[in-house]
């Protein structure tokens, strides 16, 4: 999130959409479809071999904002998020020890005269629900309680941005909430969590002193250490337990500073050196598509600010991940509800995002929200959800080396490219390729020829083809409806009209149906060939497509 709501209005772009009833789709991959529109071509060189870095499932993390949403999972089957959304595993509960009355996990919330009231039900109840899906809490703490600050504010987000008043109540609160889900869950399981202090901890409007920027920096080490230390009292010293900062753009004063108070600083609460910190995240977030924010730095940028600080400091055993990010605001300049459009660029732009991830060993890149009814079953899954799915398919695999060869020259800022892996124990390689476009109108098609060599073993080979795309979306048809049933975007209030959250009350119900029938993939089996160690495709994809290849290789 930015540490200043200020949105920028942009002009509202005119889009074309292809509003096909399912069994009228047309051939995506067929370059005579749009004649008119621009094609391009791409080569790519694989290499096979065993020596690449392993690939991890980056797309394993989701927020919650109001973690009270998990209550309707009680009534969901236990398997809805293997079913679903299998690639997610940590689910990020923001402001989960409170800070604002009504999130506060206190009795009393505004009664000063007890500060020991502790009701840590609602919390428990959602680790409850996230536990029965087979999914593990990463609890985002620091919002101080309300009656534990002398003049709590707020500034932004809806909760209190004050430190508290006594640290060792604060402490109390942490390690009793600590204790409470010990005392539920068990030392063992609980042991595994992941914890945070503050959502960006430098942003103002998260966690200020009257916007000073020494006091507030040196209020932030003081939380963090009784932070750490209260669940270390209660969970044991290897918690795993890190900060998330915005970094992609200026803070109120330098997240750099809390590394170096990490590594070698005078811990608030123990007196000793140094404080537990088990890794960094950042956030990251773009404009609007295809428009960065101006001044902020990129997504890899971002990351290596954190780890190349750490890293000087002697922090070498540390992870780092996105703990939130994508996209601001839509085109016609609101904020977007789950920072992502609809549109199928929003496969493309994931895609890239996640390619940057394996290039700078970001662990994971969290997102908010994955199907248009938030974490209940009956959502319709968005695009992101289909390239997530892709991504994690490849954990576990050893990355190939993929050399590129642009045969034509493609648009300023676009982007094509290809993420190639070998499952080894299964003898299957994957080979992922999108066509990212800086505008969101982008159009036209990309043909692909691939080599891949080094295959031990020639003959024919069984491949899985599957395409996302406008044919695997709904939200062209969605837009097609607006007229039909009196949508505008001023049934959106406040937020843009381009994100992928509908409003299905204003739909008949077999429209959904419909909808949910177009966001359906469709893999394709083919039989390839190998001839001589090696592998030749040649195949298309639509500008904004992500295309999968799973190969399985003669054993």
């Amino acid at each position: 999130m930015k540490d200043i709501h200020v949105f920028w209005i942009m002009s509202v772009a005119v889009f074309t959409f292809n509003c096909s009833e399912p069994d009228e789709k047309i051939d995506p991959d067929d370059p005579d479809n749009n004649p008119e529109e621009q094609q391009m071509n791409q080569t790519f060189h694989v290499q096979m071999g065993a020596s690449g870095q392993v690939l991890w499932n980056v797309a394993d993390n989701v927020n919650v904002w109001n973690y009270s949403s998990w209550t309707p999972l009680e009534q969901a089957p236990a398997d809805h998020f293997r079913n679903s959304l299998p690639f997610v595993k940590y689910v990020q509960l923001m402001t989960a020890a409170g800070g604002s009355p009504e999130r506060d996990l206190l009795i009393s919330p505004s009664d000063k005269t007890v500060s020991d009231d502790y009701n840590f039900t609602p919390l428990i109840r959602a680790c409850r629900n996230l536990r029965r899906q087979g999914l593990t809490p990463h609890l985002k703490l620091g919002n101080v309680p309300w009656k534990y600050s002398s003049n709590p504010r707020t500034a932004g987000y809806g909760v209190n941005v004050c430190p508290p008043d006594d640290y060792a109540k604060w402490h109390a609160y942490i390690k009793a909430l600590a204790t409470s889900l010990v005392d539920e869950f068990g030392l063992a399981e609980v042991g595994t969590w992941r914890f945070g202090c503050v959502t960006e901890y430098e942003n103002r409007a998260w966690f200020s002193v009257n916007d000073n920027p020494a006091l507030t920096r040196d209020a932030y080490f003081k939380l963090y250490d009784y932070t750490v230390n209260a669940l270390q009292q209660a969970l044991g010293d290897d918690v795993c337990i890190g900060a998330h900062s915005m970094t992609c753009s200026e803070g109120l004063w330098d997240e750099r500073e809390f590394i170096a108070h990490c590594a070698r600083g005078t811990n608030y609460c123990t007196g000793q050196k140094g404080t537990r910190v088990c890794f960094l995240s950042s956030s990251f977030y773009e404009e609007s598509p295809g428009k960065p924010v101006t001044g902020d730095h990129t997504f890899p940028e971002s990351i290596s600010i954190l780890r190349n600080k750490a890293e000087t400091e002697g922090l070498n055993d540390l992870f780092y991940g996105v703990d939130e990010g994508r996209i601001l605001n839509g085109l016609d300049g609101k904020p977007l509800e789950p920072r992502a459009v609809g549109y199928t660029w929003q496969a493309a732009f994931d895609a890239r995002l996640y390619r940057m991830a394996y290039d700078h060993q970001v662990d994971y890149f969290s997102h908010w929200n994955y199907t248009t009814g938030d974490v209940v079953p009956g959502g319709i899954p968005s695009v992101s959800a289909q390239t997530s799915g892709f991504f994690s398919r490849l954990a576990g695999a050893i990355r190939l080396t993929v050399q590129p060869e642009m045969d034509e020259p493609f648009e300023e800022n676009g982007e094509t490219a290809a993420v190639a892996a070998w499952n080894r124990e299964q003898n299957r390689v994957y080979l992922l390729f999108y066509a990212y476009s800086n505008s969101i109108q982008g159009k036209g098609s990309l043909n692909i020829a691939c080599r891949l060599d080094g295959i031990e073993k020639s003959g024919n080979v069984a491949a899985t083809r599957t395409l996302i795309s406008d044919h695997s979306n709904f939200f062209d048809d969605w837009l097609a409806d607006w007229g039909k049933y009196g949508i505008s975007k001023g049934d959106f209030g406040s937020w843009s009209a381009d994100g992928f959250v509908i409003n299905s009350s204003l739909l008949p119900a077999e429209r959904v149906a419909h909808y949910r029938s177009c966001a359906a993939l469709s893999p394709k089996a083919e039989t390839l060939t190998v001839k001589n160690g090696t592998l030749n495709i040649e195949t298309s994809i639509p500008v904004h497509g992500v295309l999968l290849y799973e190969i399985e290789l003669l054993r």
